[in-house]
């Protein structure tokens, strides 16, 4: 297990040797490359890193071996990754992926953006940041500048203000009752947890009918919607990303609703995901996830994009990229005037297939797949599924 740890002078040396090692392994060192005069201005940038409070130098370590060097900064917008460099004798263990997202959390919990910097000539790196969702944002010299947000801008004040639609929408008692039974009938006197519990929507009604609540939200604008409902004490709220952070205790069900695990723009955070939801449950608790079936088949050829609906005062326009499995869901509110208000959210959609492959990554079976939360037969015809799955015993 690795663990990270504040970086001393003593440090300075192996600091210079594992970031030249790990550069020189993806041959990236010019033919002209003045080693000595290289360590000599490293040395002195880490030790200016060393006493500067706004950074946090460390040592990455393995079995209590040091393996690699982690460079961070703070500030009230942003953080930012520096650098991340590991020997490369242990590259490719995911201690990497695992540092970076314990970042992202980090941001998520703060609200902020990660920022960090990647070399054009690095492009092992760069798929490790495309595939952890960052995107460019622009380039300075020979780095291309990337940032991940994920969701912490698009789901901030005023989206959390609008959000609740009392008894209409996923709102309606018909919506909302059924699911709210059929996950008391599977928590069978066990606690519950909610991945990205939101504005509470499914939750306070849940905990309503004697259910033990606690839940993951990474935007601190819906949890603040949720404790004008619910506060700490009653519905516990851990702040961060679902497919990694921890909640105390252990739990009999955890559950993923109106589509969100779509909010995952990886198939690797989707998986993670899965193996998170594993984490935190007792042996043979359930997983329960509501999901869409992705609607290509109404996707002619060359065209990009579908109109999912087509209300007075309400436009869903959805565009796809099926390479990378990506959709944009573009929701055009307006009123008698000329003017609209557009509110886009990125997903990443999963067909059932796909689903169960990374439930049985994670340790689970399915148990059962239905069109929806009243146990209707879920057909090859079915917009969406709810689908539960059992984690082994063993």
């Amino acid at each position: 297990m690795y663990r990270i740890r504040e970086a001393s002078l003593a440090d300075v040396e192996f600091l210079a040797d594992v970031t030249l090692t790990a550069t020189r392994a993806q041959g990236r060192l010019a033919p002209d490359f003045d080693e000595p005069a290289w360590r000599e201005g490293f040395a002195d940038w880490s030790r200016e890193s060393i006493d500067d409070p706004a950074t946090d130098l460390t040592v990455i370590e393995l079995d209590g071996q040091r393996v690699g060097r982690l460079r961070v900064s703070r500030t009230p917008e942003a953080v930012e990754l520096n650098g991340i460099q590991l020997h490369p004798d242990v590259q490719n263990r995911g201690i990497g992926t695992a540092i970076i997202t314990e970042l992202q959390s980090e941001a998520a919990g703060r609200g902020v953006p990660l920022e960090l910097h990647v070399e054009r000539d690095n492009p092992g790196a760069r798929r490790l940041y495309d595939r952890l969702g960052f995107h460019k944002t622009g380039e300075d010299g020979a780095e291309d500048v990337m940032q991940w947000t994920h969701g912490t801008q698009l789901w901030d004040a005023e989206v959390a203000k609008r959000y609740d639609t009392p008894g209409t929408g996923m709102f309606a008692a018909d919506v909302l009752e059924p699911t709210v039974d059929r996950l008391a009938e599977l928590v069978g006197g066990g606690r519950a947890l909610e991945f990205a519990i939101g504005t509470g929507r499914v939750a306070v009604p849940l905990a309503a009918q004697g259910v033990s609540v606690s839940g993951i939200e990474l935007s601190t604008a819906m949890l603040a919607e949720l404790r004008t409902k619910a506060d700490e004490t009653a519905i516990p709220v851990v702040v961060g990303d679902m497919s990694a952070v921890r909640v105390p205790g252990e739990f009999s069900l955890v559950y993923l609703v109106y589509n969100t695990i779509s909010n995952l723009l990886t198939q690797e955070e989707q998986v993670a995901c899965f193996r998170n939801a594993a984490r935190h449950l007792s042996p043979g608790g359930h997983f329960v996830i509501e999901l869409w079936v992705p609607e290509l088949r109404r996707l002619p050829p060359g065209t990009p994009a579908t109109v999912g609906i087509a209300d007075p005062g309400y436009i869903l326009l959805d565009t796809y990229d099926v390479l990378k499995q990506h959709v944009v869901s573009h929701h055009f509110h307006f009123t008698e005037g000329t003017q609209a208000e557009l509110f886009r959210s990125p997903h990443r959609y999963i067909w059932p297939a796909e689903l169960d492959l990374m439930a049985q990554l994670a340790g689970f079976t399915l148990e059962s797949r239905h069109a929806d939360w009243s146990s209707t037969p879920f057909t090859a015809d079915s917009p969406s599924h709810v689908s539960v799955y059992r984690l082994g015993t063993t």
